[in-house]
């Protein structure tokens, strides 16, 4: 059973998904046809496409989130590098359920950047939407953590 936290978390990645498809759909018309569609490691734009290139990527982090909430929801597929004991089992499952899931946000900001770089969005503009995306879940987990913990 995959954890509430662990949901969340995913949830909050694909949040940033539909965040920033909804920018791209409303914008759309307004984005130049060749858009900048690679940035290297230093920063530069070193590949160009068409706008309608955009959309194969949100296409791309669609399937990277259904290949990650794949590899969450059955970990009897994991293939680790380690042998796992019996008494470790759940805890190892637990923890690696929610790196994947904080993956899943990461992976989702990286495309958003290339997103909202093509609308020319500037780093300011860009850091307020994730964070009134994110802001919120992130309030209601510790939130509830901090409810569930004071309880037991």
């Amino acid at each position: 059973m995959v954890s509430f936290k662990v949901k969340l978390i995913f949830l909050m990645g694909f949040s940033v998904l539909i965040t920033y498809s909804g920018i791209l759909y409303l914008n759309y018309d307004d984005i130049p046809n060749i858009v900048p569609t690679h940035i290297n490691y230093a920063g530069e734009i070193d590949g160009w496409g068409s706008k309608s290139s955009l959309w194969i990527a949100i296409c791309v982090n669609v399937f990277l989130l259904l290949l990650i909430w794949f590899v969450i929801k059955f970990p009897k597929y994991w293939n680790v590098p380690f042998e796992v004991k019996e008494e470790n089992k759940k805890k190892f499952i637990m923890k690696f359920r929610l790196i994947l899931a904080i993956l899943s946000i990461l992976i989702s900001i990286a495309f958003s950047t290339m997103i909202f770089n093509a609308m020319s969005y500037g780093f300011l503009t860009v850091t307020k939407i994730l964070f009134f995306v994110l802001v919120g879940p992130m309030v209601f987990l510790v939130v509830f953590n901090n409810i569930k913990t004071s309880n037991k």
